[in-house]
């Protein structure tokens, strides 16, 4: 009775979160309707393709792989002389199709180099795949002809056939693209991890030796999800491409596949919707922050490393923690030190931010120009910083402890309701 219950329940939920997911993706345009956050959305959501590909390997099979934009790269070289042939032969085909040429071009790279990469798991596969990734990227600067070098190669997406009288000429349609190959292939990926390969590829991960044992070969699972991974990796690629008209050599390097690992890890991998997160968050901070400081890329490298210390599980897991103890009702035991928390926390970010801005003026001044920064500035800097670090420690440790007596009251109760 339990089962036949719980699993509509299940269901339910899953289908209640798909639909949200879906009515976000379509409102999204209608809520923020300007060319320059239609654009931003649209990198998001090609991030976001590319980096839950990539949790594909890394999350689901434990594989550490640093050449997954070579297959992006291959996927949007594989969009642009698509386009190119369709805009100069005229051919009767939408723009709407090229990411299904970057799929099969990214599946094709994937079953090649991943033939040689995927016969070895851990530090052996993360450095085959580094040499991988740098031989494409020379590779493709040594031939200009081929790959365009530092120029690119320019493209139009316009140019194709007009299917219910969209030509990709605006943001919006652009944008209505992306947002559909973005949850047609989240569906796909999610269903992929609900099949035997998914379940096999985490069973690679936790134990390749037991799997080996039960007459499964490692190497071939490692080998299929790679091809899966770089075929959705093509897709972003390609979406990409049709976004920016243009691609480069760039598009290989390996600062490319650096900032998909950290995309990943930022958003959580033990969550299938944690990539996603982080390369919403990830892109926000590339591109909007870059806007607003010279330091963009050192408050992106504190979070990276404030996650990967402080919140192992990432965005996604910071949000299933706070959600879960929502539901125990653990939140009225800990809402105290949870609140004086956040405040140390508020006042160390904020004295922190006022330290690293204040040093790169100083460190940036022009030559010539008198950059005497005011002493009581720095003083409220240093200890704003000092105080919220020393109010954040207090208050973690009183938050362990509440949550250490909440756990013993859920358990206490649990007795007495056996």
């Amino acid at each position: 009775m339990n089962d036949v219950t719980v699993a509509p329940a299940s269901w339910r939920r899953r289908s209640a979160v798909w639909l949200v997911f879906a009515v976000a993706l379509a409102v999204a345009p209608w809520c923020f309707p300007s060319d320059a956050a239609l654009t931003l959305m649209t990198q998001m959501g090609t991030a976001a393709i590319l980096a839950l590909s990539f949790n594909l390997l890394l999350g689901s099979t434990g594989l550490l792989s640093f050449c997954h934009a070579t297959y992006a790269g291959v996927g949007a070289y594989a969009g642009v002389w698509c386009m190119n042939r369709i805009g100069v032969q005229s051919l009767p085909v939408s723009m709407a199709l090229v990411p299904f040429a970057g799929a099969f071009a990214g599946a094709v790279a994937g079953a090649t180099l991943g033939f040689v990469t995927t016969r070895r798991a851990g530090l052996t596969f993360a450095m085959i795949t580094l040499g991988v990734a740098e031989l494409v990227w020379v590779m493709a600067a040594m031939l200009p002809e081929w790959f365009g070098g530092e120029r690119g190669i320019p493209t139009d997406r316009t140019l194709g056939a007009a299917w219910f009288g969209i030509t990709f000429a605006t943001q919006r349609e652009i944008y209505g693209l992306v947002a559909v190959w973005l949850f047609v292939c989240t569906a796909l990926m999610y269903g992929v991890t609900r099949t035997p390969l998914g379940f096999l590829a985490r069973a690679v991960r936790d134990n390749a030796g037991r799997v080996a044992f039960l007459g499964q070969s490692p190497a071939s699972v490692r080998y299929r999800m790679q091809i899966l991974a770089a075929a959705f990796a093509g897709v972003a690629g390609a979406l990409g491409a049709l976004n920016f008209e243009l691609v480069s050599a760039d598009t290989f390097s390996l600062e490319r596949s650096g900032v998909v690992l950290v995309f990943t890890v930022l958003g959580g991998t033990a969550y299938f919707a944690g990539p996603m997160l982080g390369a919403v968050a990830g892109v926000f901070a590339t591109v909007v922050l870059a806007t607003y400081t010279r330091a963009w890329q050192l408050y992106l490298g504190l979070g990276f490393l404030a996650v990967v210390v402080f919140a192992p599980g990432g965005i996604a897991g910071l949000w299933a923690m706070h959600w879960q103890a929502w539901r125990d009702g653990a939140i009225r035991v800990m809402w105290k030190p949870y609140a004086v928390a956040c405040a140390g926390l508020t006042l160390f970010v904020i004295g922190l931010i006022a330290i690293v801005e204040m040093t790169y003026g100083a460190r940036l001044a022009t030559p010539g120009e008198v950059n005497h920064p005011a002493t009581m500035p720095w003083g409220l800097a240093i200890a704003a910083t000092l105080v919220g670090l020393v109010v954040l420690m207090r208050a973690g440790r009183r938050l362990r402890h509440a949550a250490a007596q909440a756990r013993r009251v859920d358990a206490h109760a649990a007795e007495v309701c056996q």
